[in-house]
């Protein structure tokens, strides 16, 4: 399969309804053609297989969302070592464009015990970035095998210390501190409380805290009042 039969393939697997709807969640700032997510991943599990190079090298900007998720997914999918998919990532993860993209890759996202310092070491030079949705990619891949005792300090040292460049990025910082309050609640809370992290992301995290159905309803109450104007 080459680009032009991918893209085929895609516009005949559309729907206008679907795309519709899908378009106004805003999930990227490239043309939206309305595939739904079941036919995406099958189509990125043949491509991680096919000629998977090939697609993340001729990937351009003016490609739809939908052939941008299906590169990025199929990275992930393929039999590929750590290191070829991180290469393959630092060529790919330029072209996320909407929030939709970078979660969607990321979902994909499955590391053996190996691969996690590894891709660990990229993740931190995703996050030092000042590309909104490369930070975006970094913090949203910790959310994935790395909340535990041996990466929850560098994790909040990273949330803590990032100078923020829009909204996506300090979104996906807030997710993934709330995420880390369902295993260590104590520590979240005393972080939250105690560390100097920008003030829109400590009140996105507790108000995300508070709608987790993972967090006690005490710890809610404690993390609210952390509210800060």
């Amino acid at each position: 399969m080459n680009k032009q039969e991918l893209d085929k393939k895609l516009r005949e697997l559309g729907d206008e309804k679907y795309k519709a709807f899908h378009s106004k969640l805003k999930p990227s700032e490239s043309e939206v053609i309305g595939v739904r997510s079941a036919e995406i991943r099958k189509l990125a599990k043949k491509i991680a297989f096919d000629d998977l190079e090939y697609f993340v090298d001729e990937l351009t900007v003016n490609d739809s969302y939908e052939e941008k998720i299906i590169t990025g997914m199929a990275i992930f999918y393929s039999k590929l070592g750590i290191d070829e998919k991180i290469n393959l990532c630092k060529k790919y993860v330029p072209f996320i464009d909407g929030w939709a993209v970078c979660d969607g890759v990321c979902s994909t996202i499955r590391l053996k015990k190996a691969e996690k310092d590894p891709f660990w070491n990229y993740i931190k030079e995703c996050c030092k970035s000042d590309k909104e949705f490369i930070v975006r990619f970094g913090l949203v891949s910790a959310r994935h095998d790395y909340i535990n005792d041996e990466y929850i300090e560098e994790i909040l040292a990273i949330c803590r210390d990032k100078e923020y460049i829009g909204y996506y990025d300090r979104m996906a910082s807030a997710w993934l501190i709330a995420d880390c309050m369902v295993k260590y609640p104590e520590k979240i809370y005393e972080y939250l409380k105690n560390e100097s992290i920008d003030i829109w992301v400590r009140n996105k995290a507790v108000s995300k805290i508070r709608e987790s159905y993972r967090v006690s309803d005490e710890m809610k109450e404690k993390t609210n009042l952390l509210t800060k104007a």
